[in-house]
């Protein structure tokens, strides 16, 4: 980690930033065993991933064709540390500045008759409902067929659960929660995706983890809603 990321990074820090952070990273180990299930079936599965930040996971898991769409800087950033030819796996890096619009013609460089898995970590939740329709027809117009796997955060979690310091430390950096839907996986029903799978609660793998420390009957009571309140889908359109 560079020392601008410790920073950013420092700035989360008490108890409930401590647990947010816990459970932020058991939701990346939640992406990366069901990235990796899916590579089990097929080795040579594409996988596309939007804005993944600094992920590593093409070069940590065995097979997939791997397609990294993100920002020219971030890019550039992970190109210096990690460059694409030292990955085990066929990776290829596209920049494209998302906010301009740049997107379709970045996805036009993948292939859009394979089996195509999108990857899409740490983003719908500060985005406009408008935008995230705009993006999922914007994946509809690139494959045609393809799964989406991304985590999905509703209004009562992020109202409820989420800490105060987390959301301003979030916001000082220039991202808002705006998509505060009751049931943000009815944008992707009304898209025309369906659901593959049952969803996964983060914060319920993160108890099975000893992440955190939740009494189990909480969860199926007065909790109920911190549970189903964050959770990773994996969603078809065909």
């Amino acid at each position: 980690m560079t020392s601008e990321g410790s920073a950013i990074v420092s700035r989360f820090h008490g108890h409930g930033d401590d647990r947010t952070k816990s459970v932020n990273v058991v939701r990346s180990r939640i992406f990366q065993d069901e990235i990796a299930r899916r590579l089990k079936g097929n080795k040579g599965l594409q996988i596309v991933s939007v804005r993944a930040g600094f992920d590593s996971r093409p070069y940590r898991l065995a097979g997939g064709r791997w397609v990294d769409i993100d920002g020219p800087d971030v890019i550039a950033h992970k190109n210096a540390c990690l460059p694409e030819e030292a990955c085990g796996n066929p990776l290829r890096r596209i920049a494209a500045d998302i906010a301009r619009g740049e997107l379709p013609a970045a996805l036009r460089e993948c292939d859009p008759g394979a089996n195509t898995l999108v990857v899409i970590e740490g983003v719908l939740m500060y985005l406009e409902i408008a935008r995230v329709t705009e993006l999922l027809q914007q994946l509809q117009d690139a494959f045609p067929a393809h799964m989406l796997i991304c985590e999905l955060l509703d209004r009562t979690f992020v109202n409820r659960y989420m800490t105060k310091s987390t959301r301003e430390q979030t916001e000082a950096l220039g991202a808002r929660f705006t998509l505060l839907e009751d049931r943000p996986e009815q944008l992707f029903f009304d898209s025309g995706y369906k659901r593959c799978g049952e969803p996964i609660s983060v914060v319920e793998r993160a108890r099975d983890f000893h992440a955190i420390f939740i009494p189990g009957f909480l969860f199926k009571t007065v909790l109920r809603s911190m549970r189903d309140g964050y959770r990773v889908h994996t969603f078809q359109y065909s």
